[in-house]
């Protein structure tokens, strides 16, 4: 099997987060609160995991989801860092 997470996963995952809820990440993202829906939901069937519990309109991080947004704060640093090398000739 491939992988399954692209950056957009992560920074899904990281805005939910951050921000409690889908509806203020949709905000953040520039997209609808049902775009991020379906691709929490997607996410989360691929991967096999639940990344949020949902407790009333707030959604919490699981430990997979704590996991998962722990590494995507490294890995877009990282790729931000390359985009920047990249785009500056460094």
């Amino acid at each position: 099997m491939g992988c399954v997470l692209e950056a957009r996963h992560l920074r899904l995952v990281r805005a939910i987060s951050a921000e409690g809820s889908l509806t203020r990440a949709s905000a953040t993202l520039h997209l609808t609160q049902s775009a991020l829906s379906h691709q929490l939901a997607d996410l989360e069937s691929r991967l096999g995991v639940r990344l949020f519990d949902r407790v009333g309109r707030r959604l919490r991080l699981t430990a997979s989801g704590h996991k998962l947004v722990e590494a995507s704060v490294v890995l877009l640093r990282g790729l931000e860092e390359v985009e920047n090398e990249l785009r500056h000739g460094d």
